[in-house]
């Protein structure tokens, strides 16, 4: 069953609380999401898969679950900072710094499993079509419609 618009408010006034949860199916596996400390003034929402974030998923596509691209983050970091860019092309000249380093003005792309907003989170989690609300802060959605 498809998440309503009046269900996604709720997810997202849920999850913009301080100690907001919610736990959703995306096809064979569970994702729960969860408002944690990311310092001490900050906090994030952490997208558990299966009740896991595993250390080699950031490395290894093989072991990833089919639906962490869709429900972690995307994210880019440039190869080179801006500071280094500079030095180089005022080193080699902007025509010998491209021959010297083809991959100056590259970005590598990333998925990182935290959301800093909860606005962020409902907006990418919209686009997912086989998502199923199982609980919204720790109570099935059926039992809250009663």
């Amino acid at each position: 069953m498809a998440i309503t618009k009046e269900q996604w408010i709720e997810i997202e006034n849920e999850l913009a609380g301080t100690f907001g949860n919610a736990v959703f199916s995306v096809g064979d596996h569970k994702v729960s999401v969860q408002r944690q400390r990311k310092s001490e003034s900050t906090t994030v929402l952490s997208v558990y898969i299966d009740d896991f974030i595993k250390g080699e998923w950031f490395n290894k596509k093989e072991s990833r679950p089919v639906c962490l691209e869709q429900v972690w983050r995307k994210r880019s970091i440039s190869l080179y900072k801006p500071n280094e860019i500079k030095r180089i092309q005022k080193a080699f000249g902007k025509r010998d710094s491209k021959k010297y380093y083809p991959k100056l003005h590259d970005k590598t792309e990333y998925f990182d499993c935290f959301f800093t907003t909860s606005k962020s989170l409902v907006r990418q989690f919209k686009h997912i079509e086989n998502i199923e609300l199982e609980l919204i802060g720790g109570v099935t959605y059926e039992s809250m419609e009663a």
